[in-house]
């Protein structure tokens, strides 16, 4: 419903189709269910590297600390995709998401990534 909402508010609800598609509950919980039960999917987790700062996840870590979790010493924020895989066999998507993540999901400079496909 939020969706549906963002879209009309854009101007872009018609155009991209997103009105039709995000009506209700239903919906979501049914495009929530296709993405993670439908065919070999990839998931890809991005991170920043070890040696550049993360002020997001020292936010996050500072707010943890002021709401009682002291414990928690540092928090690093990162990305992560699923991605739906349709016509590759296993080793043919090893490689592609490999490339896609080199060179889409990922800043090579100053972050890290890794992948799993899953079936």
């Amino acid at each position: 419903m939020k969706l549906a909402r963002l879209a009309a508010s854009t101007g872009k609800a018609k155009a991209a189709g997103a009105h039709a598609r995000f009506t209700g509950p239903e919906a979501t919980v049914e495009r929530w269910r296709e993405c993670y039960t439908v065919g070999m999917k990839a998931h890809v987790w991005v991170m920043p590297k070890r040696t550049v700062l993360d002020p997001q996840g020292k936010t996050i870590q500072h707010a943890l600390s002021s709401l009682g979790y002291e414990q928690i010493s540092d928090v690093r924020q990162g990305k992560f995709f699923v991605l739906n895989l349709e016509g590759w066999n296993r080793d043919e998507a090893q490689k592609q998401v490999e490339r896609i993540s080199k060179e889409v999901l990922a800043n090579p400079v100053i972050e890290e990534f890794r992948f799993e496909i899953v079936e």
